[in-house]
Order: structure tokens, then C-alpha cells, then sequence
């Protein structure tokens, strides 16, 4: 109760008329910046406002003063019929032609202000029963009655001219209707939030006060009701319905203010809603249909909301009779699509606690893990590899995510964190106004073929997931690739991602990336982008390159804002310092913290005659959180292995090493063996190990001499680890045999066929949502890597397999995912987000098998995994 007082003890200072006069006469604008400073971003400065001079802002950045201010006159305005006369919005226009509302943005703050002091008495008077906290807040919430349907109408987006409609039109003119609701509001700046739900509460807690009966000449009761918040309700329902991340915030509101004003109406419509946007709008793994982890917690806490105000309500007898049904089914349908969602965000977070910064994910640490194990989640498409407890933790990403919205160029991209820290980043989420190199795809760690960027997987049926699987313990591996990734391009961008080793004090990474056309690919790392870092080159000799990375004849301009899109085959252009040399054989990247220079990544490549290497520095955005004028002082490492020729066949190798001290890894050489590839790693007196992989779809069989080692091997994957020249550890995964020096493991080639039926719904038993029923008999105690789906326009979805059941005339796999699809005759109907339907009935599936042999051996000092 003390912080409520203190919270409120300026209005309670002030007298009534003071108080009423604080309340603006007029709508406000939220995004309004400083033109005489860079601070702040998204189009809005820092302000500073106080109570004691609510006409006026300041910015926090330089000092400036609004309005009334000589170099920035706001002595333009646009008027806007209102009952009684007109509102006059001035504003200041600069050179570029944009208006800045100073006196609008003044507004806002008050009413943002106004609001919580409002709801803050009306909690103080429910916790004291003092009419003197009653009153205030009576003052401020009939005062809003009377403005509110008096106030115009607003689009109100950052960087976007401000549009206004008189209070007596509700919707901007010449306004695209096809675009979501959220900018064109009466009340905030987003229709999403224009139902004051600190207003519902405040005449929550104040109808039964009898005070409120002399207020208003009487009908202070009815104004509240009919022209604040009826008003608010019926301007948000009318707006078509867009089912973005901010819905649920809307139909909270619904159900409060339907509880609130005895509106059951209100409430069925909110149910409606909800019932769609649960059925419609999430991936078939729970995940939100942003593969975004920031706004997947977003919506989970929106929906909690939805929850909590419903967990309250009881309908009453003049509801619609259906009303109480539909209430408990929507009811239990969000609290379990709630729990699939929470459980997809706490998959998401690393070891240091905050979201994996895929696409627009906010960096932003918070409880630590204390362990990591290998998981995909492949609706989201989303694969981590790597384990490991406490700061021994490796984490390790192959980001094939789908979809647009909120969504970076970021095709088959890479991130790892270990020994603590951020060490090869994503950097994740920004409102500056270099948002369009966050997003692009030569910020990430990826491939950019013909400097431009990679395309959108709009439909998630272009971004295929061609193998998940672990042996649980020190050997993990996945495998992606793209279609739309440069669908005029490349016929072939395909990722293989390897994992040896059981935490971060052991373990490396096997990185193989296939393109195939084009006439540029630049392989790229970056440094990390939470904190300094530095980088350094071996056996390439680098000189100063005064030329640009860019494509020839694209003109790069630095973006004055967030929505600035980068010219295409530009993006380069933020690149700076840029060092260059001829690279052919291996080529080793240190990259290292500032802060201790024994923790870092060791990568070893191996580049061809031809290639080009290149070092720079390229902007890292987050210190400069909501800042625009920081910007320039944080900059990371950025490495480019360029390789140009017509219509170029690339195999990129690299290993990358987290280190905290002296790295194991030493070297690496690779060799193509018709139709294979072989990755011998050296690792000093830890031994050698062998990776072997098809480069195509099919097994292959290969016999290679490397050095000492004498290997064969027929399948699509396998790894041999040897100790003091024995074999010491053989895996596979769909393969035949593995063998190395006389000693082998057999394996067992991936299980595949046709699905037979499909069954949706939970199980009792392991945690499944789902099975698909095959006609093989399947070893239910072999170790399986993900579920592969198959459909017959190439779409292929993964699943977790949670248990196998053996049937009588087959197998039913049982999967954590919802299977989210129907089999109708000659189609399939894809019931997740997004929903369409598949030509062709026929599905198919594709079960690898894992196979492991570790072989008695002398224990290394330097290797916890044998």
C-alpha cells in the first residue's frame, strides 16, 4: 500500500479542477521524435514528462524542450472536426516534408500517466475504504467519459505520416483496410490496447460507491458506461478480425468488460475468437505461428490473461444458452494449447536463460539453465545439438525456420553458445533504425549465393528437415536444406550439422554446407553480439581492401530509420575495415572475447584454389538497445570465405571448436570418394576422428585409406573416433556398416514406407499427441532419430518419436507433435498453421536408426567422451 500512496500523492496534492484539467481535451501520438538528437529509436524519443508540467516533454537525449521551441516551431496545424468546434494537432515539419507532434506526444504521456494514478486510487480505496481515493479516481475516469468520444481518431505508426479522422468516423480515409488493425486506434496507439483495461478495473471497483451518484449532475454512471467504455468495446469488434500476436489482449478486454457491464454478448464473441485462434493459428509442434521464441512468450502470456479473466467468470442466467458450454470447451482447449506453448518457449532458451535469438527474439538473459540436451522442435524448425550441465553447457543451433511475419533472410543459419557465453550469434530483435542488416541474410552464419538475400519459406513447404537424430550422449547430427532459400539460384542449399563430443569442455562442431548455382557464395561468420570480440586469420595473408563486398553497381545509403529497406545486393555496405588475401588449403578463424581471450571459437576451414578471404567488422545493434545514436559503437568481427565462378558447385567444411584455453582440434582435411565425403579431424593426443556422409540422397559405399585409419562404410552417415591409432567409438545413423582398422559396428538402414492411418489426440502414455501407423514391423528397442513425414508436393514435416507400439500387421509410432493433418481420398489436409491441402494421398515416411559401439580404450586427460 506505501508504493500505491507514493504513486499518487501528486494527484492527491492538487485540486479537482487541477486534476480534470490534466486530462487532455485531445487524442495523443505515440511515436514522435527528437529532431534535434539521435537518441531513442522506432521513431520516438526518450521523453522525459512530469505531472507538474503536462503540456511539455523533454528529451532525455539532448535536452531539448517542446513544444514552444524557436529552432523546432510546431506553429503548423491540421484541425479536426470535433462537437464542439474543432482539435487543432500542431506540429513541426522538417526539411523531408515528416511532422513531428509535440503537443500530441505531451497528451499521450498524460494520459498514460493518468490512467495508472486512476487505477491506483481505485485499488487504495478497495484495500483503505477512504471516499478521499474514491473521489480522485471518479475525477480522473468521468473527466476521460467526457473527452473520450470527443477525441479523433489516429494512424499512429513509426515513421509513417500521422493520419486523423474526427470523432464522428471511426476509420482513417484512404487507409489500406487490408492491413491489421492495430495502428488506426481512438484511445492508444494500437486498437489492440484500446480498451483501457486500468479504466475496466477502476469502475470495477467503483460501481458499487455511492459517490459516483452525485458526480456529473447525475449521470456520471451512464457516461462511464456508454460513451468510455461501451464506446472502446464496440470501436475494437468492429474492426475485422487479423489473429495477430496482440489479439488475445483484445479479447481479454472483451471478457472484462463484458463481466464489468453484465454484456454476456461481449464474452461469446471473445470465446469465438479465442476458439479459431487456438484451432488456426499455431504450428503443429504448439508453437505460436511466428517462429519468433520472443513472440511465442508473448502470446503464452497474453493468453494467461485471457485465462485468468475468464477463470472468474460465471455467466448468468440471461447468457445465451449456449454460452456455458462454449466456455468450458474454449476454456480447456487454451489452457492446453498454454501448456504446449510454455513448453516450446523453455525449449527455446539457452543455457544462460534467454531465447535463442532466431528471427525477432529479444536478447535477453535471465535464470540460467542447468542443462542442455539435443531437442527439435520442428514445427518451429528449430534444431539444437550439444549437452553438457552448468558452464560445461554446449548449445548449438541449425535455424531452418519458416513463415514472414517477423521473420529474418536467415536461411539454414547457425548459432553456439558455450563456456557461458555467446560465442557465433544471431543477434536477434531491434527497433533501430539498422534493422534492415539485422534481418538481412549477411548478418547471419550462413551462405549468401550472388550477394542477395535468401527468400521467405512463406508456406512451410520449402524448408525441409532431412535428419534429427543423437545417440543421447556425445554424437548428434541434423540435416537441412531449402528450396525457396534462392529458388532461381541454387538447385541445391543444404546444411549438415554435427555435434561430437558431451559439453562444451570436449566437444566440436562438423559443418558441411552443399550449394549448388549461382556465381558468388560467400560462406559467413560473425562474432559474437553480446559483448567485444576479436578476430584473427592463419594461413591466409591478409592486405587492406579498399573495395566493397557489395554486388557492382548497388549503392548502399545508411538507413535514417527502421522500416529502411537496404537496397538488394547492398547489404554489404555496413561492413567496414576490411581486410583481404588469396586463400587455397586450410584456413584457421580464432575468434575471441575481449574480456578474456582464452574463451572464443576456433573454426578450421578448407578453402580451394580461387578463394577469397575476407576480415572485417559489421554492426552487432544490441548495446545500443533503443538508441540510434549508439549504433556506431558496436561493431563484431565478420569473416566472408568468397567463392566465385559459373554456376558454382560449392561443398563448404568447417569445424568449429569452442574454446576456453587451449583448443583440441589441430586441423582438418576432407576428401571426395565418389559420392561421399570424408572429414578427418586431427585432435593432437586426443586421436582422430572420421566423419563420413553421402553427399546425395541415397547410401553410398565407400573404402578409403587416411593416414593409419583403413575405413569402410556403406550408408548415409557415420563417425569414427580413434585413441592411441584404435577405434575407440563408431556411430551411424541409416547406414549398413561402419568400420574402421578391423573393428565395425552394423548398423541398420532407416526404416521406410507408407503411413497407413494417422490418429490426432493424447495419449495417456509418453506424453504423445499423436501416432501414424505403418505396415513394417519395427524394433521398439532400437534408438530412432526424428519421424520424417513425406507428402507428395516434397513437403516434409519431422516428429519426436515417443514410444513404439507393435501391432499385430505393423507398427504405430507415437509422437510428442500433433500429427495435424487428415487424409482425404487423392489429398491431405494440413489442419496447423499454415492450413492448406496437399495433391497427391499418399504419405510417406522415413525412420533413421542411430547405431553406437564404443570400443574399452585408455581414457584421454582431455576428453570426457570416448
Amino acid at each position: 500500500m506505501n508504493s500505491l500512496q507514493k504513486r499518487v500523492a501528486y494527484v492527491m496534492s492538487i485540486s479537482a479542477e487541477q486534476l480534470r484539467d490534466m486530462v487532455p481535451r485531445q487524442s495523443g501520438i505515440r511515436f514522435t521524435d527528437c529532431p534535434n538528437c539521435e537518441t531513442g529509436a522506432q521513431d520516438r524519443a526518450d521523453w522525459e514528462w512530469t505531472p507538474q508540467a503536462p503540456r511539455q516533454i523533454k528529451c532525455k537525449g539532448c535536452g531539448a524542450v517542446y513544444p514552444n521551441n524557436p529552432k523546432y516551431p510546431d506553429d503548423k496545424f491540421i484541425e479536426v472536426a470535433a462537437p464542439e468546434g474543432t482539435h487543432r494537432y500542431h506540429y513541426y515539419e522538417r526539411e523531408d516534408g515528416y511532422r513531428i507532434f509535440f503537443r500530441a506526444a505531451a497528451d499521450d504521456l498524460a494520459r498514460v500517466y493518468l490512467v495508472e494514478r486512476c487505477r491506483d486510487l481505485a485499488r487504495l480505496y478497495a484495500t483503505t475504504k477512504d471516499e478521499k481515493y474514491a473521489c480522485g479516481a471518479a475525477i480522473i475516469l468521468v473527466r476521460f467519459a467526457e473527452v473520450y468520444p470527443t477525441w479523433a481518431y489516429r494512424f499512429d505508426f513509426p515513421f509513417s505520416q500521422k493520419k486523423f479522422a474526427p470523432y464522428n468516423q471511426n476509420r482513417i480515409p484512404d487507409f489500406d483496410p487490408s492491413r491489421v488493425c492495430r495502428w488506426r486506434s481512438g484511445w492508444c496507439w494500437s486498437a489492440s490496447m484500446d480498451i483501457s483495461f486500468e479504466l475496466l478495473e477502476t469502475y470495477d471497483i467503483l460501481k458499487s460507491w455511492p459517490g459516483l451518484d452525485r458526480m456529473a449532475g447525475g449521470g456520471a454512471r451512464r457516461m462511464i458506461e456508454e460513451d468510455l467504455l461501451t464506446a472502446m468495446v464496440e470501436f475494437v469488434m468492429g474492426f475485422r478480425e487479423t489473429n495477430n500476436n496482440m489479439a488475445p489482449r483484445m479479447w481479454r478486454d472483451f471478457v472484462y468488460a463484458g463481466r464489468v457491464l453484465e454484456r454476456p454478448e461481449w464474452v461469446q464473441e471473445a470465446l469465438k475468437r479465442l476458439d479459431t485462434f487456438m484451432e488456426e493459428h499455431f504450428l503443429y509442434d504448439g508453437h505460436w505461428k511466428e517462429t519468433a521464441p520472443s513472440y511465442c512468450s508473448q502470446v503464452a502470456g497474453q493468453l494467461r490473461m485471457v485465462t485468468r479473466v475468464l477463470s472468474g467468470y460465471t455467466p448468468p442466467e440471461s447468457a445465451p444458452a449456449d454460452l456455458a458450454a462454449a466456455f468450458k470447451k474454449t476454456l480447456a482447449r487454451t489452457r492446453a494449447g498454454i501448456k504446449a506453448l510454455e513448453s516450446a518457449v523453455a525449449s527455446t532458451r539457452m543455457p544462460h536463460g534467454g531465447f535463442v535469438t532466431i528471427n525477432d527474439t529479444w536478447a535477453r538473459p535471465r535464470k540460467t539453465r542447468t542443462d542442455t540436451k539435443p531437442l527439435l522442435l520442428p514445427g518451429l524448425g528449430l534444431a539444437v545439438l550439444g549437452g553438457g550441465e552448468d558452464h560445461r553447457q554446449m548449445y548449438a543451433w541449425l535455424n531452418y525456420t519458416s513463415g514472414w511475419e517477423h521473420k529474418h533472410y536467415d536461411a539454414l543459419s547457425l548459432g553456439l553458445f558455450a563456456h557461458g557465453h555467446e560465442l557465433l550469434r544471431d543477434i536477434g530483435y531491434t527497433h533501430t533504425r539498422w534493422r534492415s542488416w539485422v534481418s538481412c541474410t549477411a548478418s547471419h552464419n550462413t551462405v549468401v549465393v550472388d550477394g542477395v538475400n535468401s527468400g521467405h519459406n512463406r508456406d512451410h513447404a520449402k524448408h525441409r528437415l532431412r535428419v534429427f537424430a543423437t545417440d543421447g550422449k556425445g554424437f548428434h547430427l541434423t540435416e537441412a536444406e531449402s528450396d525457396t532459400a534462392y529458388p532461381d539460384t541454387a538447385g541445391r542449399y543444404r546444411r549438415t550439422l554435427v555435434c561430437v563430443g558431451e559439453n562444451a569442455t570436449d566437444a566440436y562442431l562438423i559443418d558441411v554446407f552443399q550449394v549448388h548455382g549461382g556465381n558468388q557464395h560467400d560462406y559467413l561468420l560473425h562474432g559474437t553480439a553480446a559483448e567485444d570480440s576479436t578476430a584473427k586469420v592463419d594461413g591466409v595473408r591478409l592486405q587492406p581492401f579498399t573495395g566493397s563486398l557489395m554486388n557492382p553497381g548497388a549503392t548502399f545509403e545508411s538507413p535514417q530509420g527502421e522500416r529502411d529497406v537496404t537496397e538488394a545486393g547492398a547489404e554489404y555496405g555496413f561492413v567496414r575495415n576490411l581486410t583481404s588475401g588469396a586463400a587455397t588449403g586450410g584456413v584457421r578463424l580464432d575468434l575471441r572475447l575481449s574480456s578474456d581471450q582464452k574463451i572464443g571459437t576456433r573454426t578450421h576451414l578448407v578453402a580451394q584454389e580461387g578463394d577469397t578471404v575476407y576480415l572485417g567488422e559489421a554492426p552487432r545493434i544490441r548495446q545500443a538497445e533503443h538508441h540510434d545514436d549508439l549504433l556506431k559503437n558496436y561493431y563484431a568481427p565478420f569473416f566472408c570465405l568468397r567463392r566465385r565462378g559459373e554456376n558454382l558447385s560449392s561443398t563448404f567444411v568447417a569445424v568449429h571448436e569452442p574454446v576456453n584455453g587451449r583448443a583440441k582440434v589441430r586441423g582438418i582435411t576432407t576428401t571426395e570418394l565418389d559420392g561421399a565425403l570424408l572429414i578427418a579431424i586431427q585432435r593432437g593426443e586426443s586421436g582422430m576422428d572420421y566423419f563420413l556422409m553421402a553427399l546425395d540422397d541415397t547410401s553410398v559405399s565407400v573404402a578409403a585409406r587416411a593416414g593409419e585409419a583403413e575405413l569402410r562404410f556403406e550408408g548415409r552417415w557415420g563417425l569414427a573416433r580413434t585413441r592411441n591409432g584404435k577405434a575407440s567409438a563408431l556411430h551411424t545413423i541409416d547406414a549398413n556398416v561402419l568400420a574402421l582398422n578391423g573393428t565395425g559396428i552394423e548398423g541398420i538402414p532407416a526404416y521406410q514406407g507408407s503411413v497407413r492411418a494417422v490418429d490426432r489426440g493424447a495419449t495417456a502414455e509418453g506424453g504423445s499427441r499423436g501416432s501414424f501407423v505403418v505396415a513394417e514391423t519395427i524394433a521398439a528397442d532400437a534408438k530412432f532419430g526424428a519421424l520424417l513425414i513425406e507428402f507428395a508436393d516434397t513437403t516434409v514435416r519431422g516428429y519426436n518419436i515417443t514410444r513404439i507400439e507393435p501391432l499385430a500387421d505393423g507398427t504405430r509410432l507415437h509422437v510428442a507433435e500433433d500429427p495435424a493433418l487428415e487424409v482425404r481420398d487423392d489429398t491431405v489436409l494440413l489442419t496447423s498453421y499454415p492450413q492448406r491441402t496437399i495433391a497427391g494421398g499418399t504419405v510417406r515416411y522415413r525412420l533413421p536408426v542411430v547405431g553406437s559401439l564404443r570400443c574399452p580404450s585408455t581414457p584421454s586427460r582431455n576428453s570426457t567422451y570416448e
